[in-house]
């Protein structure tokens, strides 16, 4: 059906609308509104809505066929604006220079075809758009022939993936320079998401840029970003939760331990499986730096589990962070039965004390100071060989203040 046919079956309509609005007698209460009231509003409208339809669709067929019919008209007009702007400016140039030279012809070539190609993609894209081919008509009629034979075909090119042709609009140029139609570089996106052979997305070895636009959409290229930051990472590591799997990004990585952002469960980074106390079996090198501690005499700290190292003075150890433990068993301090001191660490301790004078120390106050501590450790020998350790808790009170001097310094 032609355009003018169309119309008047809608006026008609309109018509028949009108007839039987006035015929109608109102029968129900006040303030109510009848089914058929209801009927007939609805009905009007949608006769609205395909009127003003089918007058834009008429009028945006005379823009395009305006537009390529009179578009070297159009052309020459902006030709001739640009060309008097430019002849203003230039005169004023001219006004305030006289030694200004004229544009060459070279330019003035230049800038007519740069306004040519704007006008030649201006009519292209509304090819593209199938524009041209609208089934209405202006005049109801339809196109002549010799109307139909002036019109170029739409340009159309081909999706190198399935072999379709899109209008040039409708293809996204890969870096290689291969055309991809919207649905095969969606698709493949998304295939590489799921397959790490085939991220990132690329053609002729050259990798496809993923941004967010006409594209791809802001929840595509989110999931992008997040799996180039899993696969893009070394020795990943996924929760230990089996119905949960999800990686866990290296900013919520903390030591040996993982934690994952979607249900908050930990998990060791060496084994992958739930987080543990104590060093992991399978870190071979704490493993190896625990056995070495061992076979040295080397005590982990209670609480933060870093190794100590004693060469001399007491056996009250003062953690960096702040646990206070034996140094012989590990245990919190004042809570085990074991020796105080060992009187060569004390010694050494002594002779440390003697040497810290930057100007040189004489024999006589070394020896005062060896003397000193020899004299500590045969009253401390005698009072400890006077007492019997109890059970449990140790008291230590009565040679707290040397055991507290010797810590502090």
């Amino acid at each position: 059906m032609d355009t003018s046919s169309l119309m008047l079956a809608l006026q008609l309509q309109h018509q028949d609308l009108s007839i039987w609005e006035q015929s109608k007698k109102g029968k129900q209460r006040e303030g109510e509104v009848a089914d058929s009231d209801l009927a007939l509003e609805a009905c009007r409208h949608e006769l609205e809505m395909m009127t003003a339809q089918i007058s834009d669709q008429v009028m945006a067929l005379s823009i395009a066929r305006a537009v390529e019919s009179d578009g070297q008209l159009i052309r020459e007009a902006q030709l001739a604006e640009e060309q008097a702007a430019k002849d203003r400016e230039y005169a004023v140039r001219l006004a305030r220079d006289p030694s200004a030279a004229t544009r060459s012809d070279a330019e003035k070539e230049m800038r007519v075809s740069r306004v040519d190609e704007e006008e030649d993609n201006l009519i292209d894209t509304l090819r593209s758009m199938n524009l041209g081919g609208f089934e209405y008509s202006t005049s109801g009629q339809p196109e002549s022939s010799g109307w139909a034979s002036s019109r170029k075909p739409p340009q159309t090119q081909e999706c190198i993936a399935c072999n379709d042709r899109f209008p040039p609009l409708a293809l996204s140029k890969a870096p290689c320079s291969h055309d991809y139609c919207r649905e095969c570089l969606v698709s493949l996106t998304r295939a590489s998401l799921q397959d790490e052979t085939l991220f990132p997305p690329r053609c002729c070895g050259q990798n496809i840029p993923i941004e967010q636009g006409r594209w791809f959409s802001p929840e595509l290229v989110g999931q992008f970003q997040a799996k180039k930051l899993e696969f893009e990472t070394p020795h990943r590591t996924y929760c230990s939760e089996p119905s949960c799997s999800t990686f866990v990004p290296p900013a919520f990585v903390s030591g040996d331990s993982a934690t994952c952002p979607k249900c908050s469960r930990k998990t060791c980074t060496h084994c992958k499986g739930p987080n543990h106390l104590g060093v992991c079996p399978s870190d071979t090198a704490s493993q190896q730096v625990l056995q070495l501690a061992a076979q040295n005499g080397w005590q982990q700290c209670y609480k933060c589990r870093k190794l100590v190292e004693l060469n001399y003075g007491c056996y009250h150890i003062t953690c960096r962070c702040s646990a206070e433990f034996c140094y012989v068993c590990g245990k919190k301090w004042r809570s085990c039965r074991c020796p105080l001191w060992e009187e060569g660490r004390l010694v050494r301790r002594a002779n440390v004390i003697a040497n810290r004078d930057e100007l040189g120390t004489t024999v006589v106050a070394v020896t005062d100071a060896r003397n000193a501590a020899t004299s500590f450790l045969t009253i401390s020998s005698s009072a400890l060989s006077a007492m019997s350790w109890p059970a449990g808790d140790v008291d230590i009170t009565a040679f707290e203040k040397p055991v507290l001097q010797a810590c502090v310094i």
